[in-house]
């Protein structure tokens, strides 16, 4: 597999947990609460425009994302086809957002409090080259949530049983086509060929172990997030 690409000068500057981090964090937080609070209180028809306005929002970033990559380097098969994870959660999120789909809301829910949680508190800082790629890396990653929280707050839905293992399932399907892309283009997208450079310390073990080892904690941390899922059941159900 190819080499992964040098830091740059800015991301060699960049600390887990540093002000800028805890920055981004209160900030993606602050976002993921709060939008969904103000679309409790709008108007059926108001809730329609603000999440087509979120959309709309979503895809400019996106937009931003790659060509602030295309200003300092060439786009390529290796480090940008969208197959990563949270690439999936974004787009399967948004779908949720406008049409209310339950299995798209219920993985976007569960991926969102194990995968994408992970990525904001333990990002890759190597792959942040300038600061629009930092803005951008945790907007994405915050919109997940956020779209997921808005299915609760506003829409009122709550997961069903047997969601986590369909929310596993979706992802272990997904790793076949993606292992091929990574096989001809010599990539590690879902990072299937080789760890994540980050400091985590759930990301535990050589290749091929950290997938079993992240795929059963991951198992947990959903049992673990479909909690307040079914106590929001039980309470509905009285």
């Amino acid at each position: 597999m190819n080499e992964p690409t040098q830091p740059s000068a800015f991301s060699e500057s960049l600390l887990l947990f540093d002000s800028a981090h805890l920055t981004a964090l209160g900030l993606s937080l602050l976002a993921i609460v709060c939008v969904p609070l103000i679309g409790r209180c709008l108007s059926v028809t108001n809730r329609r425009r603000a999440v087509w306005a979120l959309i709309v929002f979503a895809v400019a970033q996106e937009v931003v994302d790659y060509a602030n990559r295309a200003s300092f380097r060439e786009l390529n098969l290796i480090q940008d086809l969208p197959l990563h994870l949270c690439n999936y959660g974004l787009v399967i999120a948004a779908i949720g957002l406008i049409t209310r789909n339950r299995f798209c809301f219920e993985f976007a829910y569960f991926t969102a409090a194990t995968a994408v949680m992970q990525a904001l508190l333990t990002p890759n800082l190597d792959d942040l080259k300038n600061l629009t790629e930092y803005v951008v890396y945790f907007i994405h990653h915050a919109l997940i949530i956020q779209f997921a929280l808005w299915n609760v707050v506003v829409d009122g839905m709550l997961t069903s049983r047997g969601a986590v293992v369909r929310t596993l399932l979706l992802i272990v399907a997904i790793m076949l086509p993606v292992g091929i892309v990574n096989w001809l283009t010599d990539a590690n997208y879902m990072y299937l060929c080789a760890r994540p450079a980050v400091d985590n310390p759930l990301v535990i073990g050589g290749w091929p172990w950290y997938i079993v080892n992240v795929m059963v904690i991951g198992w947990a941390l959903m049992l673990v997030a479909a909690l307040p899922m079914r106590w929001l059941r039980r309470r509905s159900a009285r």
